[in-house]
């Protein structure tokens, strides 16, 4: 009898030393630059190291320490590539912790420990060096290849939406806010590609975004896709991408989320915010801005607002 207390404290102490977990019930893990949106919470980073370190196809030996860097970087690069995930960002979203929990499934996690978000190194690096103008900026940056944001957070301060326009420069790949004529911000964006894969159709598309002068004609914080998005079946996606031409049975569609949305054409040509904002035209033709950069954009413009697409 005594022997049998004794197994099953055991057995109980074994299992609270470790927590039940699944990796999509986290929140998404990066490089936390500007163009991109994640806590890196120091628990669920340790936990992503462990389980890339599980994976034997992969042969890493990362430190466990739950801080994000250029390693755990390269190590989640080299596990979505080999696992055929796409994009290959180093950005853990849903595609990667969907499979993070597939190759995980055999292994005890340890307790979760009460500690602050850890702070990446290349954040610090990538926002904390400050411009005394744009001219500097731009003197300094590769503009083609840098994710830099660069903000004059006085002029900001000015915008009222009359003062403001816009100009998206494809051949860049950078979207420029100007006040009274001057640059106030100057980001990273990403615009429509020349040859946009279908994986429904199989078939390549120009999907360039059309250029020209245009003028914002709605903003909606929160919208979804009329036209792109995902069509469920009992819970599950029998498809993904643009509805007019799904051709399977009866499903619920949900549209892509298109977070501080500002329409620029009736055929669905806007900018909004996302966290796959690339150095290349990716795009079905919108205009995708880092999250922070989006939010700021539709602070600070109207409907009515001049936008101007050159290349």
């Amino acid at each position: 009898m005594n022997m049998m207390k004794i197994l099953l404290t055991t057995l109980m102490l074994f299992s609270f030393s470790y927590a039940k977990h699944s990796f999509k019930t986290y929140d998404d893990m990066c490089e936390k630059i500007d163009t991109q949106e994640c806590t890196n919470n120091v628990d669920q980073v340790r936990n992503l190291q462990i389980a890339l370190n599980a994976d034997k196809n992969l042969n890493l030996n990362l430190k466990t320490d739950g801080k994000w860097g250029d390693n755990t970087k390269a190590a989640v690069l080299k596990f979505q590539k080999h696992h055929n995930l796409t994009p290959v960002a180093g950005y853990v979203g849903a595609k990667t912790k969907r499979q993070l929990d597939k190759v995980s499934k055999n292994i005890k996690f340890p307790k979760n420990k009460k500690v602050a978000s850890s702070k990446s190194s290349s954040s610090k690096s990538s926002s904390s060096k400050s411009y005394k103008c744009y001219a500097d900026f731009r003197k300094s940056t590769n503009l083609k290849k840098s994710f830099k944001v660069f903000k004059d957070r006085s002029l900001l301060s000015k915008a009222n939406g009359k003062n403001t326009q816009l100009k998206v420069d494809v051949s860049e790949q950078r979207v420029r806010l100007y006040v009274d004529g001057k640059v106030a911000l100057c980001s990273p964006c990403t615009t429509g590609a020349k040859r946009k894969f279908e994986p429904n159709t199989k078939i390549y598309r120009d999907k360039r975004t059309p250029k020209g002068t245009f003028k914002i004609t709605e903003k909606i914080s929160d919208k979804r896709s009329t036209i792109f998005g995902k069509f469920y079946r009992n819970g599950k996606i029998v498809y993904k991408g643009d509805r007019r031409k799904y051709r399977g049975p009866k499903a619920k569609y949900k549209g892509a989320s298109l977070k501080n949305w500002m329409r620029l054409t009736s055929s669905g040509i806007g900018l909004h915010a996302s966290k796959y904002v690339k150095r290349h035209p990716g795009t079905n033709g919108c205009i995708r801005l880092p999250f922070k950069v989006a939010k700021t954009i539709f602070s600070k413009v109207n409907t009515g607002t001049k936008v101007s697409i050159v290349s």
